[in-house]
């Protein structure tokens, strides 16, 4: 799930099995000081020659960790609820992800920054079943154990690691898919994460994010959880701003009532591209889910 920076040292452990973590402990005696830090817009309004707008500070790294740590137990009720791996497989397929795959072969790599509980990751693995490596990066604890056995039933042995999206620990251009589902949006600037999701992804690779849109649901979420509501328009700049091509979206439909409460983008980054799929491939194998 989303992630910020944590200063300080690092250190290295373990959790519970296979799941690596770099864990990142604050220096003794430091301090958060939010008179300098910046905001996440949540409303603006406009009266005549008026204008008010309102935004809040968002949550601590620590802050995020506690909370997602204390809904790890739920979450995969949360994922069942609104049908997430069937509201993730149908961006995944009309993006093209799978001819990036197929041209990568045994060789592709994908990562999931946030991974949560995995839902996104085992939406991939559902889609594209070839997929032969797979990270995935979170400052849960409790989700990387969640993450770990969802990817482990669904007949993937993951590389999970507690670290930051904002300092990705891979060397540059390592991954062929960079993703993250609802992360951004906790972010003052989202920007610098995906600056450095673009850092580990290879050229002519995909990067791919589901970002809350701006819906009733959304507002909900922003109250909730002091996130973004991004709309089409601004999700798009920020793909341009990070010199990606070819950038697109889908709205993403969740189930129980939420409807269509964010959406998928998805672009790639300059360098050789893998061939794009046959016209109506990806309409072809959305029937499939339907």
């Amino acid at each position: 799930m989303p992630t910020d920076r944590l200063e300080g040292r690092e250190q290295d452990a373990t959790l519970k099995g296979s799941v690596k973590m770099h864990i990142l402990k604050p220096s003794p005696g430091a301090s958060v000081d939010l008179s300098h830090q910046p905001t996440i817009p949540m409303s603006n309004y406009r009266f005549g020659s008026w204008q008010v707008a309102i935004s809040r500070h968002p949550r601590t790294a620590q802050d995020l960790t506690d909370q997602y740590d204390a809904a790890s137990r739920k979450w995969q009720k949360v994922a069942r609820r609104y049908g997430l791996d069937a509201a993730y497989r149908r961006p995944l397929l009309a993006s093209g992800m799978g001819a990036i795959l197929e041209q990568a072969g045994p060789a592709a790599r994908v990562l999931d920054c946030g991974i949560g509980n995995g839902a996104l990751a085992v939406a991939l693995q559902r889609s594209f079943p070839k997929t032969p490596a797979f990270c995935g990066i979170d400052l849960s604890p409790e989700m990387l154990v969640r993450a770990d056995a969802e990817l482990r039933q669904a007949g993937v042995t993951p590389e999970l690691k507690r670290a930051d999206v904002l300092s990705i620990p891979y060397a540059d251009a390592s991954f062929d898919v960079v993703m993250a589902a609802h992360v951004l949006e906790h972010l003052a600037e989202p920007q610098r994460a995906l600056k450095e999701m673009v850092r580990v992804l290879k050229p002519g690779g995909m990067l791919f994010v589901c970002l809350v849109r701006r819906s009733g649901f959304g507002a909900l979420i922003q109250m909730r959880w002091r996130t973004w509501a991004v709309t089409e328009q601004q999700g798009l700049a920020w793909l341009k701003a990070c010199h990606l091509e070819h950038p697109e979206f889908q709205t993403i439909r969740l189930g129980s009532c939420a409807g269509h409460a964010s959406t998928a983008f998805w672009a790639r980054r300059q360098g050789e591209a893998a061939h794009a799929p046959e016209p109506g491939t990806a309409t072809a194998l959305e029937g499939v889910l339907s």
